[in-house]
C-alpha cells in the first residue's frame, strides 16, 4: 500500500514537474531578453541596414582613388570601306585595331593627395556609423527602460485599481446602513472608472512603444515577447566626469579629429586645375587593306604630353577662392561641432546630477505619502475623515510612485549619453549578461 502511494504521489508529481516545464518553456525561454534585442538590432545594422552598404561604397571610393602611376587602356576597332572611281573603279574594306594606354605621371601631387583624404574621410565615416549605432542601441536601452517603467505603472494602477474596488464595496455597504453619503459613494465610483481609464491608457502607451521597438528592431514583437526583469543601470561610482580631451576618444569624437583632417588636402585638390599636368601615352594600331597598294601596316607611338594652364578668364582661379571661403567655413562650423558635443556631455551631467537629487527627494516624498495613507485609512474607518482626503491620499501616493518611475528614466537616459561619450557604453551592456 506504501509502494501504491508512492507511485501515486511520483506520478503526480511528474505532472506537476511537466507542466512546470512547459510553462517556463512557453513563458520564460522563448521570451527576448535585452541582450537578445542588442544582438538582434547589431546583426539587423551590420548586414540590412543603410550602414553595410555606405561601408560598399566607400570600398569602392577607395579603390578608385587608389589608382595611382595605373595607367588607363583602351581599345577602339575601326571598320571602313573605300570606293574609288577613275579610270577604273577600285572597292575594298579596311579595319582597324588600336590599343592605347596613358598614365598620368605628374598632377601637382593630387593623386596621392585623393588617395590619403579618401582613406581618412573612410575611416571619419567609419567612427560616424559606430556613433550611429551607438545611438540607435541607446534608442533601443531608452524604449526597453520606458517600457519598463509603463509595465510597472501598469502594476501600481492595477492595485490602485483594486484599491478602489474594494472601497467601493466598503462604501456600498456602509450606504446601506446610513454610515456614509450617496455623494461619497459616487465619489468612489468614479474615481474606480478613472483608474480603469488610466489601466487602458498605460496599454495603449505600452502598444505604441512596442511598435516603435519592433521598427527599430524590424521584428514583429509585442510586450509579452520580453524579459523585462533586467536594470539597464550603472552605479554612479563606475562613472566619472572626464576633460574635453579624453571626449575625443569616443566614437564621435574620432569621427570629428579625422574629418577634420580632410579639410586641408581638399582644398589643396581644389588647386588641380592650376597646375601643370604630364602624361605618358603609348598606342598601337593594325590594319588590315590599308590601302589599295598596302595590305597590312602596324604603326605605334609613345608620347609625352605636357598641359599647363595659363588663362580662362580666371575662372579657375575664382573657383579657387571659392574653396577657401569653403575651407574657412568648415572649420568654423567644426569648432562649433566640438562646443556642441562638450555641451552636450556637460548637460547630460548637469541632468543626470539633476535626477539624482530629485529621485532622493521623491523616495523621501514617497515614505511621507505611505504613512499618510495608513493614517487616512485609520481615521477613515473611524468616521474622522470623508472619503475625498481618502482619495486624495491614494491618488498622491499613486502618482508619486509614478514620477518615481519618470524620473528613473529620465535618469538612465542621460546616463547612457555620458557612456556614450566616455567610450563607456560597453560598460552597461557587458552589464546586461
Amino acid at each position: 500500500m506504501e509502494f501504491k502511494k508512492l507511485g501515486k504521489t511520483m506520478a503526480k508529481l511528474k505532472i506537476v514537474l511537466f507542466s512546470l516545464f512547459f510553462s517556463v518553456l512557453s513563458n520564460g525561454l522563448l521570451s527576448y531578453e535585452i541582450t537578445d534585442l542588442i544582438k538582434i538590432l547589431i546583426e539587423k545594422n551590420e548586414t540590412n541596414s543603410k550602414f553595410k552598404y555606405d561601408n560598399l561604397i566607400e570600398d569602392k571610393d577607395l579603390q578608385n582613388a587608389d589608382t595611382l602611376y595605373i595607367p588607363e587602356i583602351d581599345y577602339s576597332f575601326n571598320i571602313s570601306n573605300n570606293n574609288s572611281s577613275t579610270i577604273s573603279t577600285s572597292n575594298y574594306n579596311s579595319d582597324t585595331h588600336t590599343l592605347s594606354a596613358t598614365v598620368n605621371l605628374y598632377n601637382g601631387g593630387f593623386s596621392q593627395l585623393n588617395l590619403i583624404t579618401t582613406q581618412t574621410r573612410n575611416q571619419a565615416f567609419d567612427y560616424l556609423r559606430e556613433y550611429q549605432k551607438e545611438l540607435l542601441i541607446k534608442e533601443l536601452l531608452n524604449g526597453y527602460s520606458n517600457l519598463q517603467a509603463l509595465i510597472f505603472k501598469k502594476k501600481n494602477q492595477q492595485m490602485n485599481l483594486e484599491f478602489y474596488k474594494k472601497k467601493v464595496l466598503e462604501a456600498e455597504i456602509l450606504f446601506q446602513a446610513n454610515r456614509t453619503t450617496k455623494t461619497e459613494l459616487l465619489d468612489l465610483e468614479n474615481e474606480l472608472l478613472e483608474a480603469q481609464t488610466v489601466l487602458l491608457d498605460f496599454d495603449r502607451q505600452i502598444d505604441n512603444l512596442m511598435l516603435q521597438v519592433s521598427k527599430l528592431l524590424d521584428l514583429e514583437i509585442k510586450d509579452e515577447d520580453v524579459n523585462f526583469d533586467y536594470e539597464i543601470d550603472v552605479s554612479s561610482n563606475q562613472i566619472n566626469k572626464k576633460l574635453f580631451s579624453d571626449l575625443m576618444g569616443s566614437s564621435y569624437g574620432q569621427y570629428l579629429s579625422f574629418i577634420e583632417n580632410t579639410y586641408l588636402p581638399e582644398l589643396e585638390m581644389s588647386k588641380k586645375d592650376l597646375r601643370p599636368s604630364v602624361d605618358l601615352s603609348y598606342s598601337l594600331s593594325e590594319s588590315q587593306n590599308y590601302s589599295a597598294t598596302i595590305d597590312h601596316r602596324r604603326s605605334s607611338s609613345l608620347s609625352l604630353a605636357l598641359k599647363i594652364p595659363i588663362y580662362d578668364g580666371y575662372k579657375d582661379e575664382n573657383n579657387f577662392d571659392i574653396e577657401q571661403y569653403n575651407y574657412q567655413k568648415k572649420l568654423l562650423e567644426h569648432k562649433d561641432l566640438k562646443r556642441d558635443m562638450l555641451n552636450t556631455y556637460l548637460e547630460a551631467w548637469n541632468n543626470y546630477d539633476f535626477y539624482l537629487n530629485k529621485i532622493d527627494n521623491q523616495i523621501k516624498i514617497m515614505d511621507t505619502l505611505k504613512l499618510k495613507l495608513k493614517g487616512n485609512e485609520i481615521l477613515y474607518k473611524a468616521q474622522k475623515i470623508n472619503i475625498t482626503e481618502l482619495i486624495e491620499s491614494q491618488n498622491d501616493l499613486n502618482n508619486a510612485q509614478n514620477i518615481l518611475l519618470d524620473l528613473n528614466s529620465l535618469r538612465k537616459y542621460y546616463l547612457i549619453d555620458i557612456l556614450i561619450f566616455n567610450g563607456d557604453l560597453n560598460t552597461i551592456i557587458n552589464g546586461l549578461g
